[in-house]
């Protein structure tokens, strides 16, 4: 019995030996003929992984309540671990979510969190009436490490046991999806995901049906170590190049914004393509050397007319009509000095307890400020850190030029023209900043920045010794000094997100596959079936694509509404505005507000409510009263009048 048992398990083992190579290696031929069978869009005929390096504000962080970090929480590992967070976050179980600042909830629960706050208002107010700040700089610091104590990161680089920024090493295409209480399959990853970078349409006209197969994304904190970040992006790329469906053996990465940071550092620790995998690189808005917004910021630097901007202007700006107004006269109360003291307090608490101890921050001040920042370094292990990723800026394009040799091909996509602060309520108080006036930049990060090596005049002005450069249409940018030049495009008056100018995004797309590599590929329609002009507009397509025609179609649809000869005229004129890609703003605009003209006559929206008139007359006498009292005193406090 014993013999017939033996031979049975070995025949068993046997057929296993033979059965599982012969099912893997079924599997593996499956798949590759699947990724054979496909037409590339890549001009060299291999497919690579489009993997965009998020931005500041673009990865979204989860808030999941204690009972999640506590001992046997989950049959295996931890909240931190893939298997445990990607169905509750699917499911939605968590407390809260965000995609910079943490939500302040609950520390407006904490008492120490509220007798700080009590104690600085009560000091700000006793300042106003004896002229000298007594604010107590302690009180300032609780509240700032209170309030974002759900974003600070630990000495070894780790958040919050209760914070999870996802990290999906996977196509869109496999993203979680969990069951709505409507019933309805959602992906919050997937949401996320085209929420923050709108290519879905774009993609699948580039790729076909499966485009989800080849849109990767690698998230991180903007609160955190680069370094981390570094080692993730490189694990994520092994593990999506290993496993991915299309049968690539290497990456696009498209980094936006402070996702630049993350691969100057990657490409500095794995300075080969052998290592990094890199084919080529596009950058949208990046920041390859920070911003000057946070060197002036951890400074305490403010532009010349600041205290015009602050009395006159900031606040009134942040909190709207009509009551910005009225905030713009109660600030009056307190004497200029006393509000500066405030303020540079202020700034001096998130400089040593926010920006302090997170090197993602630091790292995002320029290079040459580098020395200027390192007062408010929290440790030696922040410097250390700090230190390495500024070295390796420093190295940057002798990087890219190494790169560049082995065949890896960069490319910049940038906005210009515009001061700091200029277009976004949110952003009106760069505005503030000592570089605010003398830059070029996309309202949050300076153009040499962007484009590495572009050369510029403040916004606004124009190169006056011509000679030798390579102007802008506006005159204020010599792009013969950029470091790529042929490979680098400009949109004029185009702000920081532009998420939504469909051009830049097919641009980007159109680089990621190598149709276009430079200016020169796509400066002819005719010749090269491509335009993207080296200069071109602005764009903001949000309110047509996301709302009209979306709106427009559903209308038509549900109420059997058949549009008229002009209006259909429209329709496919602002179809056709979505595939020009030479932008004009004005234009696209007007045309644009034709289709909301058109909505509203059909009756898809109803007309735009007029305010009341009590409102009108309320916000005339405000404004008025503001400018009545700015006219008198000027960029002062009550007090400094009398003084």
């Amino acid at each position: 019995m014993k013999k017939i048992i033996a031979v049975i398990l070995t025949l068993t083992m046997l057929l296993g030996v033979c059965v599982v190579p012969a099912m893997a290696s079924g599997a593996d031929t499956e798949a590759d003929t699947k990724a054979d069978s496909m037409e590339s869009v890549f001009v060299e005929g291999e497919n690579s992984l489009i993997v965009f390096v998020t931005g500041i504000g673009q990865s979204y962080s989860y808030l999941f309540d204690e009972s999640y970090v506590q001992e046997g929480a989950f049959e295996k590992g931890t909240l931190q671990d893939y298997e445990n967070y990607a169905p509750l976050i699917a499911e939605g179980k968590y407390s809260t979510r965000w995609n910079l600042f943490n939500s302040f909830d609950e520390a407006f629960t904490d008492t120490e969190t509220i007798f700080a706050i009590v104690s600085v208002v009560l000091d700000l107010l006793v300042s106003g009436i004896i002229r000298k700040c007594i604010i107590d700089e302690e009180d300032v610091q609780t509240i700032v490490r209170n309030l974002f104590k759900f974003n600070l990161v630990d000495e070894e680089g780790n958040p919050h046991p209760r914070v999870v920024t996802p990290r999906y090493a996977m196509p869109v295409s496999d993203y979680p999806y969990a069951e709505g209480a409507d019933g309805k399959m959602r992906s919050e990853a997937r949401e996320r995901f085209f929420s923050a970078i709108p290519c879905e349409d774009i993609a699948k006209e580039k790729f076909g049906e499966n485009y989800e197969d080849f849109l990767y994304v690698y998230n991180y904190g903007a609160f955190s170590y680069t370094s981390k970040n570094v080692e993730g992006l490189h694990d994520f790329v092994e593990t999506i190049i290993a496993n991915n469906k299309v049968g690539a053996k290497d990456v696009v990465l498209v980094p936006m914004s402070m996702g630049a940071s993350v691969v100057s550092a990657y490409m500095d620790a794995y300075p080969t393509v052998a290592e990094n995998h890199i084919r080529r690189v596009v950058g949208i808005v990046g920041a390859w050397d920070g911003t000057e917004i946070i060197a002036d910021m951890l400074t305490q630097q403010y532009c010349d007319n600041s205290a015009d901007l602050f009395y006159n202007g900031l606040i009134s700006d942040l909190v709207g009509e009509p009551w910005g107004y009225v905030v713009n006269i109660a600030l009056r109360i307190f004497p200029k000095q006393v509000l500066r003291d405030f303020i540079d307090m202020a700034l001096r608490g998130l400089a040593t307890d926010l920006f302090g101890p997170t090197p993602s921050l630091l790292n995002m001040a320029p290079l040459d400020r580098y020395d200027e920042i390192k007062w408010c370094i929290s440790s030696d292990v922040v410097k250390a850190e700090v230190d390495n990723f500024y070295k390796a800026k420093a190295n940057l394009i002798n990087t890219m030029k190494n790169l560049e040799k082995e065949g890896v091909t960069f490319s910049f996509i940038a906005g210009y023209g515009l001061p700091f602060g200029a277009c976004t309520s949110d952003y009106s108080m760069f505005g503030f900043m000592k570089n605010a006036p003398t830059t070029n930049s996309d309202e949050i990060i300076n153009i040499d920045s962007t484009v590495p090596g572009t050369s510029f005049v403040p916004y606004g002005e124009k190169f006056e010794d011509t000679d030798g450069r390579e102007l802008s249409p506006d005159g204020s940018l010599d792009i013969s000094t950029a470091v790529f030049k042929k490979s680098s495009w400009y949109f004029y008056e185009q702000k920081h997100e532009l998420e939504y100018n469909n051009t830049a995004l097919s641009l980007a797309l159109n680089l990621a596959t190598g149709v276009i590599k430079t200016v020169d590929d796509c400066d002819n329609l005719e010749e090269d079936g491509y335009y993207y002009p080296q200069f071109n507009d602005a764009r903001n397509l949000s309110p047509l694509v996301r709302s009209y025609i979306p709106d427009l179609e559903r209308y038509c649809e549900e109420n059997n509404y058949v549009l008229t000869a002009d209006e259909q005229a429209l329709l496919d004129e602002a179809k056709a505005m979505i595939k020009n890609t030479a932008n004009d703003f004005e234009k696209d605009n007007e045309l644009i507000e034709k289709v909301h003209d058109m909505l509203v006559k059909i009756g898809v929206y109803g007309p735009d409510s007029e305010p009341e008139k009590s409102e009108v007359i309320l916000n005339k006498v405000l404004k008025g009263a503001n400018d009545i009292v700015y006219k008198i005193f000027g960029a002062k406090g009550f007090l400094d009048f009398c003084a």
